[in-house]
């Protein structure tokens, strides 16, 4: 196994749990005034260190799930502003993280001879 491969295998699978953790932030800015909704979220970061531990194959075998929290109570506050903040924030990680990749796989390329 090398060292490369792993790096490349969690930065992929990080990028899958940010592409998810977005879906579920505008899963909960369309239903912020739905009554008694269960807002998602997508905690990957634990379990994806566990399985980097293990190699390559634990972490392409990681399989990345959704979780509800508990109902907004009727009445309870729904912070827009800490939806728009955590979709910001995920954002930027995904953008800082795709170009991390693209910029290890040039070298890459660069380093086995490649015109890339």
């Amino acid at each position: 196994m090398s060292e490369g491969a792993l790096a490349l295998a969690i930065g992929s699978k990080a990028l899958d749990g940010l592409s998810m953790r977005m879906s579920a932030l505008a899963w909960n800015t369309a239903n912020v005034n739905s009554p008694n909704v269960r807002p998602l979220k997508v905690d990957f970061e634990s379990a994806l260190a566990r399985a980097a531990q293990s190699g390559v194959a634990a972490v392409e075998d990681l399989e990345l799930t959704y979780s509800a929290g508990p109902p907004f109570a009727p009445g309870q506050d729904r912070r827009m502003d800490l939806l728009i903040a955590d979709a910001a924030q995920t954002a930027m990680r995904y953008s800082a993280l795709s170009d991390m990749l693209g910029r290890r796989l040039a070298l890459a390329s660069a380093a086995m001879g490649g015109q890339g």
